[in-house]
Formats: C-alpha cells, sequence, structure tokens
C-alpha cells in the first residue's frame, strides 16, 4: 500500500461533536452577512480540510452559501467559516460537507484538540 505522507487525515467521532451554525452570504469581504439564526448540527467527522455535519435543516447549497461554525473538539472553542461541498438527504435530516480554508493556526488547533480528546479516551480505556 501507497502512504501518502502529506495527505491530511480525517477523525471519526464516536459520539458526534455538538455543534452550532448560522448561514452567511459572503465570508470574503470584510464583514459576513448573516442570512440564518443559529441552527445546531453535529459534527460526524473532522480533518483539518474539512468536515462532515449532520443537521434536520435543508440548505440550499446551491447559492454559494457560506456556513460559520461553532464548536468544541475537547477544551478550546473553535470558530470558522467554511463551504458547502456537498450535500446528501439521510432518514431524519441531512448530511453536508464543509471544505474549510487553509489557515494554519485553525489546522493546528484542530490537530492538536484531536490528539487531546484521544489520549483522553486512551487513558479512560486503561
Amino acid at each position: 500500500m501507497h502512504y501518502k505522507r502529506k495527505e491530511s487525515f480525517r477523525y471519526t467521532f464516536t459520539e458526534p461533536c455538538e455543534a452550532t451554525f448560522r448561514l452567511i452570504k459572503d465570508a470574503s469581504g470584510l464583514t459576513a452577512q448573516e442570512i440564518s439564526k443559529k441552527g445546531t448540527c453535529k459534527i460526524i467527522d473532522i480533518s483539518p480540510h474539512g468536515l462532515k455535519m449532520f443537521t434536520e435543516f435543508s440548505i440550499a447549497i446551491d447559492k454559494q452559501l457560506h456556513v460559520e461554525l461553532h464548536f468544541t473538539i475537547d477544551e478550546s472553542p473553535i470558530n470558522l467559516v467554511g463551504e458547502f461541498v456537498w450535500s446528501h438527504k439521510k432518514l431524519d435530516g441531512y448530511e453536508y460537507g464543509i471544505n474549510l480554508p487553509s489557515d494554519i493556526n485553525t489546522e493546528q488547533l484542530i490537530i492538536s484538540e484531536l490528539k487531546s480528546l484521544r489520549r483522553k479516551s486512551m487513558n479512560l480505556e486503561k
């Protein structure tokens, strides 16, 4: 098997991570225009470059919307803006793939939080 050293990993939560989100219209400007109130979602899996979230809300992702997410993996709160890539209808809601911007600080925060969470779960298993 060929190992891709530069390819990022994806961490799947055993219990999905609770999060809140809101839709915004333009994340590239100085101020993002809010177009929805906060909603709740669950993050199913995450990598430094993207995540999969589940929510009961149907979102028209073809309108080039961005999503602002607020969640905590282990201890530090994480606030970021991502872009919808795909959606899948599920029995009781919708799954969405979200691409995260390339930001070294955010990537390092996600990685360190995942490492901390994993260390804690390993200590509980002992």
